[in-house]
Parts: C-alpha cells; sequence; structure tokens
C-alpha cells in the first residue's frame, strides 16, 4: 500500500461573492511525487495529472502535472484560498522505480488505471469521464502549454526512453503517452534508465481536503506494488504557507459564528460557570435535594477498590469480578489509578466549553440532543470531565418542530459580540433554566439528573493521570432518596477482544453477530453519520488508549470471512479492515479521540485529527477568526468534519439558509447537503448564502431579520413524537439491567438523528 499525500495548511480567507474579500491568507498545497520504500527502492510518480476544484464555486483554480520540470520535479506545489476543494487523479498515471536494492528493471506489464497499450507517438492529456469537466468546460491545458482537448502533444522531454524490460518511446519534442484504456505496455523506465513497476490505485481517484486557517489536512492516494509499501508522505510531505497581512481577515456582521452557536469556548463566556455549580445544579434542579460534592466525589473513588476509597458506601472498581479479574459489564478494569486522588480536588476543574449538540435530536423528535459542559484540571495530569444532558422534547405533538426554540437560543448567540454576556445567557440555561425564548416553550434547566440517567445522557471523564489514557462513563441514579453516581459500560465500544474467535470470551459468539448487524452504521462515507452500535452485552469497561480496541488486528481469520461475506451481500467494496476501523473511529472512545486519527477508512476516507485526547484543548489561546479574547482551541475534527455538519443540521432544522464564516473556509454552495469531510465532496452544495442576521432572531425567507424560527409551511400536520418518560433507576439494580432498560428506551428514538447518525447511539 502507498500514500500520495497531500498536506494544506491555510490561515484565513473570505468567500464573500460581493468584492470585499479579495485580500486573502492562502496556503501551499505540496503533493510529493518521489517517495523511498522500505526496502530502499525509490518511487517517481508519473504521467500523472491532478484537477483542482473548488467544491462551493465548481471552479478549477488550478491542474497540475508530474510532467512539469522532469526529471528533477519531486513534488508539485500549488497556492490556494482557504476552503473546500477535490483533487482528481486523472487516468493515464503509472508508477517508476528509479532505483532499488537490487537495480536493473524488471519486465512485463504496468497496469495503470484506464491505461491505453502505449507504442510512441504524440502524447494526450486524458479526457475526463464523459469527455467534459464542470459541466461541459474543456479540462484546463497544463501550466506549461500545450491544449487540453485535442489530443495534441504535451511538450516533453527530446527523445526517446528506454529500459531494461521493455521500451516507452516517443519522438523529440512530443512528451510521454497518456494512454486511455487497458494496459500501458513495457518495463522501461522513462526517465533515467528506471523500471515501470505494476501498480494499481486502490482508493478512490476523487479525495477531498479542506483548508482552513492554522490546520492540517491530509489526503492519501493508496496504491499498492505488489507487497512492496511505497510510502509518498515519507520524507517528502511538508507545510508551506505565506500570508497576507496587510488586511486582517474581518468577519462580516452577517455570517454564522460556529462558535458562537456550536461550541462557545471563549474564556471570558466559560468561565463564569465552575464544575462545583454544575454539580450543585444536578443535585438540585427536579426537585432533587442532593449532595453536589459527594455526587462528584462518587465519580472519583470509583477508580479505587474498596478498601483504598474514601467513601464507604460508594460503588468501587473491583465491587465486581470475573475470574477474580476487577470488571465491569464482565470486561477488565484498572483500579486504583492516579485519578483516585481528585476525590475532593473538584475545584481544580474549570470549564472550557459549552457544546450544542442538537444534531443528536430523532427525527421522530422524541427529544432534542444534548447539551454539553466540558471541564478540565491539570492538578495531577490531564483530567477531563464532560456532562452529556439529553434534553427531552416539551411539545411532542409537535414532532422535532418542538425543539425548534433551542435551535434558536443558540442561533441567537450568534448576534452577541460580548463573550461575557453569552456566557451568562448559556450558564443561566444549563444550571437555572428561566431563559426568554426557552421556558416559554416549556424548556427547563438542562443539567438535571434525569437528563443524565439510563435512557437519556451521561457524564463521561476522559483522563492521563495514570497510564495508560482512558475514558470511562457514568449515570445518575436514585440510592433512596439521593443522587448517585453508577460507573457504566463506554457507549459506543465494544471490548476489542470479541473481534478475535480465540478470546474465549463468553459474550464472544453473541457480539460478533451484533457487529454484523451493526456494520450498515458505518457503510456511509459521511464520517459525521457513521455509528456503531452494539448490543449493551459488548460494551466495554472503559476505552484505554493501549490499542486493545484497535479492531482491525483483533480480527481473526474466520470472523474476516463473515465480514467479507455480509459486505459482499450489500455489495460494498470496503474490506473487513475497513469496517474495524470504522468501528473503531465511530464506536471506540479512544479511537475518535486518539488512535484513529487520521487512519485509512477505506473508499478514500481518512479520519481527522483531535487536539492529541481531548476535541477541546484545556490550554487557551488567541481566538481565530476575528474573535476577541483568549479560547480553548477546537480540533481539526471539530473544525473540518463535525462542526460543519452540525451547523447544517440546525440549519436544516430552522428552515433557513445559513451564511458561514468566511474567514474560517467558507462554505460549500448554495442547497443541498453536506457528504463529510474525506468522504467526498459536499452533494448539491452545502451551506446557504441567503439571509442576514439581527438580534431579533434568524434570517427569514427573503433574507432579512425576523423574530424566530422560519420554518417552509409543511403540507400536512406535523407527526407526534413518541412520548417518553425518563425515570432514574434505582442505584442498587445491577448494570446488565440498566442497559436493557437503556436500550429499550433508546428503541423508540427512531431509525436516525437529524444529521443522519443512528438515533441509538449515545455520542
Amino acid at each position: 500500500m502507498a500514500g500520495v499525500g497531500l498536506t494544506t495548511l491555510a490561515a484565513c480567507s473570505s468567500d464573500r461573492s460581493d468584492g470585499k474579500g479579495e485580500e486573502q491568507r492562502v496556503g501551499t498545497l505540496a503533493l510529493a511525487l518521489q517517495a523511498r520504500a522500505p526496502s530502499g527502492s525509490v518511487y517517481m510518480l508519473r504521467n500523472a495529472f491532478f484537477a483542482i476544484t473548488n467544491v462551493r464555486t465548481g471552479e478549477v483554480p488550478d491542474f497540475l502535472t508530474s510532467e512539469n520540470g522532469l526529471p528533477e520535479a519531486t513534488e508539485l506545489t500549488t497556492i490556494l484560498a482557504s476552503g473546500s476543494y477535490t483533487v482528481t487523479l486523472e487516468p493515464g498515471w503509472f508508477l517508476e522505480r528509479i532505483s532499488g536494492p537490487t537495480g536493473g528493471g524488471v519486465g512485463g506489464s504496468s497496469s495503470g488505471t484506464g491505461g491505453a497499450t502505449s507504442s510512441g507517438g504524440k502524447g494526450m492529456i486524458p479526457p475526463p469521464i464523459g469527455g467534459a469537466f464542470d459541466e461541459g468546460k474543456p479540462l484546463p491545458p497544463p501550466s506549461e502549454g500545450g491544449a487540453s482537448d485535442g489530443g495534441e502533444p504535451f511538450p516533453g522531454t527530446a527523445g526517446a526512453f528506454t529500459g531494461e524490460g521493455g521500451a516507452f518511446t516517443g519522438t523529440a519534442g512530443e512528451g510521454p503517452i497518456f494512454p486511455t484504456a487497458g494496459k500501458s505496455s513495457g518495463g522501461g523506465g522513462p526517465i533515467g534508465g528506471g523500471v515501470v513497476a505494476n501498480a494499481h490505485l486502490i482508493s478512490d481517484a476523487v479525495q477531498f481536503f479542506f483548508l482552513q486557517g492554522g490546520d492540517e489536512a491530509f489526503v492519501n492516494y493508496q496504491f499498492q506494488v505488489g507487497g512492496e509499501v511505497v510510502d509518498f508522505t515519507k520524507g517528502k510531505l511538508h507545510v508551506t504557507f505565506s500570508v497576507d497581512d496587510s488586511q486582517e481577515c474581518q468577519v462580516p456582521a452577517d455570517v454564522t459564528r460556529t462558535e458562537r452557536v456550536l461550541l462557545e469556548s471563549n474564556v471570558d463566556a466559560v468561565g463564569g460557570v465552575s464544575l462545583t455549580s454544575a454539580f450543585k445544579a444536578l443535585a438540585a434542579n427536579g426537585g432533587h435535594n442532593g449532595d453536589p460534592n459527594l455526587l462528584f466525589q462518587q465519580i472519583y473513588d470509583s477508580y479505587a477498590s474498596a478498601d483504598q476509597a474514601v467513601l464507604p458506601d460508594a460503588i468501587h472498581c473491583g465491587d465486581e469480578t470475573t475470574d477474580g479479574v476487577s470488571t465491569l459489564n464482565g470486561y477488565p478494569i484498572d483500579c486504583n489509578r492516579n485519578e483516585a486522588q481528585h476525590v475532593n480536588d473538584m475545584g481544580s476543574f474549570f470549564a472550557t466549553a459549552f457544546v450544542n449538540r442538537i444534531d443528536l435530536a430523532p427525527t421522530n423528535g422524541a427529544h432534542c440532543g444534548q447539551q454539553r459542559m466540558i471541564f478540565a484540571s491539570n492538578s495531577g495530569g490531564r483530567a477531563f470531565m464532560i456532562m452529556e444532558a439529553q434534553i427531552p422534547n416539551p411539545a411532542p405533538e409537535l414532532g422535532v418542530d418542538g425543539c425548534l426554540p433551542l435551535a434558536q437560543f443558540w442561533m441567537d448567540q450568534n448576534n452577541e459580540p460580548n463573550a461575557k454576556i453569552r456566557g451568562q445567557r448559556l450558564a443561566q440555561a444549563f444550571l437555572h433554566g428561566g431563559v426568554k425564548g426557552l421556558e416559554e416553550f416549556g424548556f427547563g434547566a438542562f443539567l438535571t439528573a434525569e437528563n443524565l440517567t439510563v435512557g437519556s445522557g451521561q457524564i463521561r471523564t476522559n483522563q492521563f493521570d495514570s497510564d495508560p489514557w482512558t475514558l470511562r462513563e457514568f449515570k445518575l441514579a436514585l440510592d433512596g432518596d439521593a443522587l448517585r453516581a453508577v460507573p457504566f459500560p463506554v457507549a459506543e465500544s465494544p471490548n476489542g477482544a470479541l473481534w478475535n474467535e480465540k478470546s474465549g470470551l463468553p459474550q464472544g459468539e453473541a457480539c460478533r453477530e451484533s457487529f454484523l448487524t451493526a456494520l450498515d452504521g458505518v457503510l456511509t462515507d459521511n464520517m459525521n453519520a457513521m455509528s456503531f452500535v452494539v448490543d449493551s452485552a459488548c460494551k466495554d469497561a472503559e476505552s484505554r488508549n493501549d490499542f486493545s480496541q484497535d479492531y482491525a488486528n483483533q480480527l481473526t481469520p474466520g470472523f474476516r470471512d463473515l465480514l467479507e461475506q455480509k459486505l459482499a451481500s450489500v455489495g460494498s467494496k470496503l474490506s473487513a479492515t475497513d469496517i474495524a476501523n470504522r468501528a473503531r473511529f465511530s464506536g471506540s472512545c479512544i479511537g475518535c479521540h486518539n488512535e484513529a486519527s487520521g487512519s485509512f477508512l477505506g473508499n478514500g476516507v481518512t479520519a481527522p485529527f483531535s487536539n492529541d485526547f481531548p476535541q477541546v484543548s484545556e490550554f487557551p489561546q488567541q481566538c481565530a477568526d476575528g474573535e476577541t479574547g483568549s479560547c480553548f482551541s477546537t480540533s481539526n475534527a471539530l473544525n473540518t468534519v463535525f462542526l460543519p455538519a452540525r451547523l447544517m443540521a440546525m440549519s436544516n432544522l430552522l428552515g433557513v439558509p445559513i451564511v458561514p464564516n468566511p474567514c474560517n473556509g467558507g462554505g460549500n454552495g448554495t442547497g443541498g447537503s453536506m457528504n463529510g469531510f474525506g468522504g467526498g465532496a459536499t452533494t448539491g452544495g452545502g451551506f446557504g448564502t441567503a439571509g442576514t442576521f439581527s438580534s431579533a432572531g434568524a434570517p427569514s425567507a427573503a433574507g432579512s431579520s425576523s423574530t424566530g424560527p422560519i420554518k417552509p409551511q409543511p403540507s400536512a400536520p406535523p407527526e407526534p413524537a413518541p412520548v417518553i418518560v425518563i425515570e432514574l433507576p434505582s442505584a442498587d439494580e445491577p448494570v446488565e439491567q440498566m442497559q436493557e432498560e437503556e436500550q429499550e428506551i433508546r428503541a423508540d428514538y427512531g431509525d436516525v438523528t437529524i444529521s443522519g447518525k443512528s438515533a441509538k447511539a449515545t455520542h
């Protein structure tokens, strides 16, 4: 397998169409053309043509070829404004092995994608599919001349090219041949006596990449050369960029600020909320009279065994054992980690973000998604806690439209430039309720015990006070009249050994059957919609950074065959390894947070990158995109994959066009939906460009401000949502019973969320 890597970096740009965004910050896209394999062989990518397309506009800003500057060129570069693009490797390429440990050439034929038998004569630019590019426009000419549509010669190096295993010939001035069908013949090296390798392109020829200020994006073309690994990202891949500081990128007032309407991490906005105040709200809201400090202590005391714990009546690590080993849900769990020392350390935690996950609302309106708060502490190492409150729909008779006031609440944040005021409004909604625009529609405080229990939300911890890094999950339950934090299996993370038929786990056979069903959720190339929802008996005790949830490396031949058979039955081109990697990315906590970062997921999809375990860093820096003050920075995965799709889901729910921020990559056309980063380009466009925002509300259909959410008038009354009542279970219930109740409740949430994800997924 080989990767032709692209790394892109852009600082800031404006995609405004009014002519006011001409001053742009740009990045340099670098395409490696030479690589050294582990064996020592050096390969060059030849006759390669790359069409760069702006996804939003359909324009082709550049067309690169490996034949410019040969034989010296080892990479291609071009400067692009930030935004969304596709790069297409056109037919006619081949790989040339220019040196190796044994020297000499190898005879025979070599396979190119769509290559024709070449026997000399005039070169020809490979025609696009259907004979035209970009709705009938001819391919642009190469940068050094030549024609793009008439089969005229492409200027090339003079003379004939010969090699030991065959010949690749052309006359002086006419350049290399560009085949159009079949195989290219001969093994002769066209440059310097090299050898054409028997290579196959196994990934999609069309790849998506995104340029955004300060971020890196990666695209890989995967090749196979026998058993040889050729990695074009090693040694040659680098990032360069140029910045025009003559005019700073200024965000116009009429755009949607994702950092305000989806994820608020401005230090001034989050600084007014402490973890103590959040636990006080949990303990008191909903008529409870709990002990906030005790709730916090129960979470971290669960890391200790009973003989080393602080709280004698809490649930402790090792209360459940299997064959003498400390377990949870039948799977091993590590006891007496350093995290237990946080038991009296609530004051060291500080808020880093408010997060709007209304995109998790089911299409049937059974609930309104999640509202989250993230906290961090560096008192012992690196520790994070996130409260993921699932918000009930106060008007189920309206279906998912009952969630509109919540969407509008966040949209109104777009128009408030003062971070402290935004934070005060969010703190009121999370901790106390009574917010205008929510209260009159039946929405109470977000942080209640019922919103963080079986069938609703959860509290998760994510920490590295002890090795290895680990993530755990907790639900709230009733201990008599008091609240108690109960350790819970991590959703949706299946235990890695279940992929191994020889592991001997009693749950193994049933869980592998569950995996065969769950794989339907990862067949999509839209990373925002991927989910791997498995039976509760398969969920691990914790998600650890020890590669125990590297599912591809756990696969055994028998189960691999079953996965391949299932994939063949549904006509999927994915492999069993792709499924395992997608399950790790979309199901395993540690996969999404770290271990799956940058991994190849099949069909040309590459997983984005986290902030080295957290998706929101606990170390503030200058806010981006013209926002004043300091912010806790968000990951590449959030910026390039998840937040754009969440914005689209909220736009669709509100029924209004949303104007994206031109300083963080612009939009994706007008209308349509987003497939997701790495899973292909957007289909039919993405975010709209009409409308303006004011403090009064979202844009109306005509583009002016209005006093509330505007929805197209349905032709029939909305389908009512199922009425689901969430009640706190008894803390004495076995975890297995709680999980059964969770599955029964989530079965009523329907099939998918408004963002296309499985409605049974919890994250």
